[in-house]
């Protein structure tokens, strides 16, 4: 099993505590006590938790959530408004105000509950063991996307400058998990957008990579949300059309010359492109002088059917 602890030269951080975040659980039924969870940091030498009016607060600019759920940052204010905040927000000084470092899904909900102030402990970090503290803490939960998973490893890289190996170490990852999300940043931007709504899952996303452009990419990835296809249905997919257009590229690599869907005229991109929205599938137009085909793929004998069935009546 992974060992998902921090890794060392972090530690200062928690001082001995918990090294993960645990928000405060919603409260059981009468009768049922509520255990409360550690505190993320234990306060040092000098160091207090005290009061802070929430407009003091602001958020984490190395925060890898892009986006959190109104659901259950509902849930997480009632569990608020029933028994505080049980977990102090850990913070640091930035001017006048306080940045925060970890909790802001707490501080969210707070301000959701209806408070107007909240317990902090305030630790001196400069920028750098902020923007790895808050990375490293941020990537551990398991509920950020691939996507977000993904742009925080690239972000801890940058700050740290360092390695694939190092960043996993960081954050108790295997190293072929680190590789695996950030190729998810090969994807275009339209894909990546799938993955970060769920859309897609990680698993379809990788199968796509496989192709060999973008645009191939964002026509396979919206014929495969439409059909509701599985992983192993894409993966087949995916295999068929690159074995599809093996012949085509060996071809073209005897004559010397690459073309790319550039190259092509217009009206057979826009000719390819609307067999493609007609069919609701994955449709590739070979173009020659002599010769030319139409390659429409489908998945399985259904969805054969289904698109023969179209073509009858159209």
């Amino acid at each position: 099993m992974v060992d998902r602890r921090l890794g060392r030269g972090l530690d200062f951080f928690l001082s001995g505590s918990r090294k993960q975040e645990a928000e405060p659980s919603t409260p059981k039924a009468s009768g049922s006590p509520t255990k409360q969870p550690e505190p993320l940091a234990a306060a040092a030498a000098g160091e207090r938790v005290q009061t802070v009016a929430l407009d003091q607060l602001e958020p984490n600019p190395y925060q890898p959530r892009k986006e959190m759920e109104e659901g259950e940052l509902k849930t997480l204010a009632e569990s608020i408004r029933e028994s505080g905040i049980l977990q102090p927000i850990l913070a640091r000084r930035a001017g006048d105000r306080f940045q925060i470092v970890a909790g802001e899904r707490r501080w969210r909900a707070a301000k959701l509950a209806g408070l107007t102030k909240v317990p902090v402990l305030c630790r001196e970090l400069t920028d750098n063991e902020s923007a790895v503290f808050a990375l490293v803490e941020n990537l551990q939960r398991e509920d950020l996307n691939a996507i977000e998973k993904a742009q925080g490893i690239k972000l801890l890289m940058d700050e740290l400058k360092a390695t694939q190996a190092q960043v996993a170490k960081q954050v108790g990852f295997e190293r072929s998990t680190v590789a695996n999300f950030l190729r998810l940043l090969e994807l275009p931007a339209s894909v990546q957008a799938h993955v970060s709504r769920g859309t897609l899952s990680m698993g379809h996303a990788r199968c796509l990579l496989a192709l060999p452009d973008h645009e191939t990419m964002e026509i396979t990835a919206d014929a495969s949300i439409k059909q509701n296809l599985s992983v192993r249905a894409l993966e087949s997919l995916v295999k068929d059309m690159l074995e599809g257009s093996k012949g085509k590229s060996q071809s073209l690599e005897t004559k010397g010359k690459a073309k790319t869907k550039a190259d092509r005229p217009v009206w057979l991109n826009e000719l390819e492109e609307n067999l493609v929205e007609t069919l609701s599938t994955p449709v590739v137009i070979k173009y020659g002088r002599k010769r030319s085909q139409i390659v429409i793929e489908c998945a399985g004998r259904e969805e054969f059917e289904r698109v023969f069935d179209r073509l009858k009546k159209a």
